[in-house]
């Protein structure tokens, strides 16, 4: 199966007035877990990126000035899409943020692009619920990227598009590698 692994940053949450400002995606064979292709780009956006923005990301304004606008890049991500092909999405809370965030801009500029399946890492961790070592301000799991990939050892620079894409790769094999031990263990017990 061919993945397309998938992280954006914004200058904020509100698809209607925030931008993309930086784009990365990984063509990944499930089988041969091989990196096929790769895309990345970091996008001037139609405003100031804020200052809580640029700490979180590490992405400044003057690094983005001389870069595409969103439209070309969502343009040229959409016919890397197209020629890929890939069989899925996979995206930390891609479902709820990353996907639909891509597809407003899209729309916004008239570019068609093509429904894949996504596959959520956020809803696979819950599913999967690893006994994760951070907690939330409320004493629950953290199942936020950092916090899966501090438990499963990897390490990596947070919130940049592409070292976050490459990470979650890793996180992704780490958690199918969970849902096969548990699968085995499961029939093992009821004499599979």
């Amino acid at each position: 199966m061919k993945l397309m692994f998938l992280d954006i940053e914004t200058t904020g949450f509100d698809r209607r007035w925030d931008y993309i400002i930086e784009l990365a995606a990984i063509i990944y064979d499930n089988q041969t877990k091989e990196v096929l292709e790769e895309f990345h780009e970091y996008i001037k956006p139609g405003k100031t990126i804020p200052d809580k923005i640029v700490e979180l990301t590490g992405i400044t304004n003057r690094q983005v000035n001389d870069c595409r606008d969103e439209r070309e890049v969502l343009r040229d991500f959409i016919e890397f899409v197209s020629i890929q092909k890939p069989d899925a999405i996979v995206a930390h809370n891609g479902a709820q943020f990353d996907i639909p965030f891509i597809k407003s801009k899209a729309e916004f500029y008239f570019l068609p692009m093509k429904d894949l399946s996504v596959i959520d890492t956020l809803k696979m961790a819950r599913d999967l619920k690893p006994a994760v070592t951070d907690l939330t301000a409320q004493g629950r799991p953290s199942y936020k990227q950092t916090s899966l990939a501090k438990f499963y050892g990897i390490n990596y620079q947070a919130h940049s598009a592409i070292y976050d894409v490459k990470a979650l790769i890793l996180i992704y094999e780490k958690m199918k590698e969970v849902q096969r031990e548990s699968v085995q263990s499961k029939r093992k017990r009821l004499g599979f």
